[in-house]
This record gives structure tokens, sequence and C-alpha cells, in this order.
């Protein structure tokens, strides 16, 4: 067996998906490299990439040291941009990866996707709710998509849910590990488990929650806002990382119980 194949029998990646609003219900080393001033957008749903990409260089087999250190995120960072630049023609993540560091693995989940958002010329989640947080853990501590049935309609903030997307990864070393499986690596070939032939509904399903552009239409014209929840366990389910996302399209005010926030994120690790 080849070492990618013992690597992906050791990675999954999952998801949960619920549309509330409408017509629909369905079930240097110091700073990271290259630069997110890129005039180009990307690639946004309803299209996705060509195809997903094994990471290069191989963080998986190769990331040295602590797997949610400077030396691994970096690692990691150079597969990110490496992806971007083959599958998007789009530049790397650019942020003081020294202040990344200090982060908690749900703030880091928290900053990786809203850097994947605004770097497609995509509006950022502004919070990261502590509610939303409670149930993105308890996912992960079960190795399991978030339970977006314990999402109540009404959030703190009086704030109403339109929109719902859950994640969930095994395996992924570090938050921007899991970013890189669910942004990059989710379609046919890759390791997420909602896409077994080129065919299926669930394919690039991670990337496309991750980019979801719920905006004020989702809400008849009144205030919309992303809001998130993030979880990590050490060790779940069998994998030696769990990671998850619950990603809220609000209507209305964001919920009112951050727990971390884009704007202090911008701040903290120099994001322009």
């Amino acid at each position: 067996m080849s070492v990618r194949l013992m690597l992906k029998s050791r990675l999954l990646l999952s998801l949960a998906v619920v549309v509330l609003a409408g017509v629909a219900l369905i079930a240097p080393a110091a700073r990271a490299s290259a630069s997110a001033a890129s005039s180009a957008k990307g690639i946004l749903p309803p299209r996705n990439p060509a195809r997903s990409l094994w990471p290069s260089p191989s963080f998986m087999s190769s990331c040295p040291g602590i797997s949610d250190g400077s030396a691994c995120n970096s690692v990691v960072l150079a597969a990110i941009a490496h992806a971007r630049q083959s599958l998007e023609k789009v530049g790397g993540m650019s942020f003081s990866l020294s202040a990344y560091d200090r982060l908690t693995p749900a703030e880091q989940l928290f900053v990786t996707v809203n850097l994947e958002r605004t770097e497609r010329g995509l509006a950022p989640a502004t919070v990261l709710s502590n509610a939303l947080d409670k149930i993105a853990q308890a996912a992960a501590q079960a190795g399991r998509d978030p339970a977006l049935g314990q999402v109540p309609r009404r959030l703190t903030g009086g704030g109403r849910t339109g929109y719902l997307g859950g994640t969930w990864s095994g395996g992924w070393l570090n938050p921007l590990g899991s970013d890189y499986g669910w942004m990059y690596d989710d379609g046919p070939g890759g390791d997420n488990l909602a896409c077994v032939s080129a065919k299926s509904a669930g394919c690039w399903g991670h990337r496309d929650i991750i980019l979801d552009t719920f905006s004020s239409a989702s809400c008849g014209g009144g205030q919309a806002e992303l809001a998130m929840g993030a979880g990590h366990e050490a060790s779940a389910g069998g994998f030696s990382e769990s990671d998850t996302e619950l990603i809220a399209g609000v209507c209305g005010p964001a919920p009112a119980d951050a727990a971390f926030t884009w704007a202090k994120a911008e701040k903290l690790l120099g994001i322009k």
C-alpha cells in the first residue's frame, strides 16, 4: 500500500447542511508567506475546483515536531498556497503566524474560515459564538458532524437562523490541516465521505459550506450576518485530531454571546 493510501485511511471528512429560510429544508516563519491581496476571487459556489489535490508539500507525512506549532503550521500554509495557486490562481494566506499560534484551536478554525471567505471577496463570519461553540465542541469530542438540530431558531441577541452548515474532519493534524482537507481535498478522489464518485451530490460540500453566499437576499432584504462555532479535540473517534465548524446564517443581528470576533482577529493577526 502506498504512503498516501495509508495516510488517507486515517483521514475523514463529513458534513451536514440545513437551509431554514426561504423554501427549502434539506437534510518568514513568524509570518505566513504569500500575499492575501490578490485581486483574483478564486472559485466560488456553485463552481468548484476541477479536482482534489493531495497536499504538496505533504504535511501529513513530513510535518515536523508538535502538530499545532509554528513549524508544522508553516508546512501546512505552504501546501495551502500551492493548492490555491494550482487550483484557483489565488495567493496564499497572509497573517502573523506567531499571533495565530497563540490562539485557541477554535479561534484558529474561525480565522481560517474567514481568510478563505474574505480573500475571495465574501463577507466574514463576524463572531465566534459561545453557544455555537458548545455544539461544535460536543461534536468534536464525539468525532462527528455538529448536531444542527440543537441550534435554536432564535440566537442570543434576537437573530433568527436562516442557514446552518456543519463540517467535521478527523486526522488532519491541526486546524490549518483541516482547512486544507475541507477546501482542497474535498472532491472526487479526496477524503470526503459524501463524495464516493464524481457524480455524488456531496462532492465539495465542505468547501461549499465554508464559502456559502448567505446574504441580505436570504433574509428578505433585511440584516444578514454570519456567525460560527468551532470545536477541537486532540483525540476522538479513533483520530489524533477532530475538528468541527458550525456556520450559521443569521437574519438580524449577530449573536451577542461572542467568544471571539473577526475585528479582534484582524487586529491581533495584522490582517488587512
